[in-house]
């Protein structure tokens, strides 16, 4: 399939550059657009730096949960199963 689509001088030039590598223009828009596809689980769809990025980020947001009590803490009520 043909399309012609407008792109700007900087995203030409990166283009040549990778296809001066030998990688197709459809490999490079297909790796491109699985980050959009709602279909693959999002640590799939993206780099593995940017999966832990997201993951630090994810554990570093504020929460507003209540403290857990002592009582929820002991281990006979962590562990209900083995009282």
């Amino acid at each position: 399939m043909q399309v012609t689509i407008d792109i700007e001088p900087q995203t030409f030039s990166l283009l040549q550059k990778v296809r001066g590598k030998g990688v197709s223009l459809d490999e490079v828009l297909r790796e491109a657009l699985d980050k959009y596809d709602d279909e693959t689980p999002f640590q799939q769809r993206v780099s593995a730096d940017e999966w832990i990025e997201s993951l630090k980020n994810w554990a570093n947001k504020p929460r507003n949960l209540p403290p857990l009590s002592d009582e929820a803490l002991r281990r006979e009520n962590i562990y209900e199963d083995r009282t």
